[in-house]
């Protein structure tokens, strides 16, 4: 099985370290599962996918930033991203850091036709993302990952449909798990929290021609101090973010239907044309050509890997 890694690198990337916000990342299937086990800690920014991911904390302890809400986790935890939900997740060099991670396309959820408002639950911010089992149902959910794993490796009869299978059946039965447990996993707050505030409040108005002057007055700041504090803490610039969270935003509008120039204006671009240059330098091709039928399946901008 390849790294999550080498499954989301392309063509094009440049390093965080020229100061460039990387901007590829392919998932050529309707699902991947990797189980990745290392030392190396998760030294990524903010970061956001175009497919909805499920984390699996098999072992290792750290925190998870997600939609402007930090979560502490540890093993058993089950953490759930939504499309194009910025997450950052903070685990230390050194320590064992074991998971299963599963990127899922909208595709895959659509092909067994599950209502729209069960995948809004499962996934939504306001519901909490993460989800903590009772000790005794941890061991329940591993075995249903490691089913998945094998009928991925298979070559046996239906295998790919068994692990589609399987997969629909681990979102249930976390779903089910967050319905009826009483563990609560709380929120955590912390030193750089205005940072947080800052970054929901980018999420919540993408819509809205807000400019970084904007917000530093809204938040009491020096425009530089704030952005110096924003990069240290979810390691890219601030503009570098807002330009991709609305490029990602708009383009999952056009590709679900609405038109280039609402979809501009709809995610805070007061041009079209400058929004069409920005579109096309990320995407390779213009707003207007990016027709659904005719995109390749899977083809996602992402920022980071983990």
């Amino acid at each position: 099985m390849c790294s999550e890694k080498e499954a989301v690198m392309g063509d094009g990337i440049k390093s965080a370290e020229q100061g460039e916000v990387p901007v590829k990342g392919y998932l050529n299937e309707d699902f991947r599962l990797f189980h990745n086990t290392d030392t190396l800690g998760t030294d990524v920014g903010v970061h956001f996918h175009t497919f909805y991911k499920v984390t699996f904390v098999k072992y290792g302890a750290g925190s998870y930033m997600i939609d402007g809400r930090l979560y502490d986790v540890r093993p058993g935890d089950i953490i759930l991203v939504g499309i194009n939900v910025p997450h950052k997740p903070s685990f230390e060099a050194g320590e064992l850091y074991d998971r299963y991670t599963l990127y899922i396309s909208s595709g895959l959820l659509e092909d067994f036709d599950i209502p729209e408002c069960h995948i809004y639950d499962l996934f939504s911010s306001e519901s909490g993302n993460v989800v903590r089992p009772e000790g005794k149902d941890t061991e329940h959910f591993v075995s249903m990952l490691e089913r998945i794993d094998t009928e991925t490796r298979s070559s046996s009869y239906a295998a790919r449909l068994a692990a589609r299978i399987g997969i629909v059946g681990f979102l249930i039965e976390t779903g089910r798990c967050r319905e009826e447990s009483a563990l609560i996993v709380p929120l955590r707050l912390q030193e750089d929290d205005k940072m947080l505030n800052i970054l929901r409040f980018i999420n919540e108005n993408l819509s809205e021609d807000i400019s970084i002057n904007d917000i530093a007055e809204r938040f009491f700041m020096s425009k530089y101090h704030m952005m110096r504090s924003f990069k240290n803490a979810f390691g890219c610039p601030m503009h570098e973010y807002m330009i991709n969270r609305r490029l990602t935003k708009a383009r999952e509008m056009i590709l679900q239907g609405t038109g280039p120039a609402e979809a501009c204006y709809a995610c805070g671009y007061g041009s079209y044309s400058a929004f069409a240059r920005a579109y096309n330098e990320k995407y390779g091709v213009s707003p207007r050509r990016t027709v659904k039928e005719n995109v390749e399946y899977g083809t996602l901008s992402d920022f980071l890997p983990e």
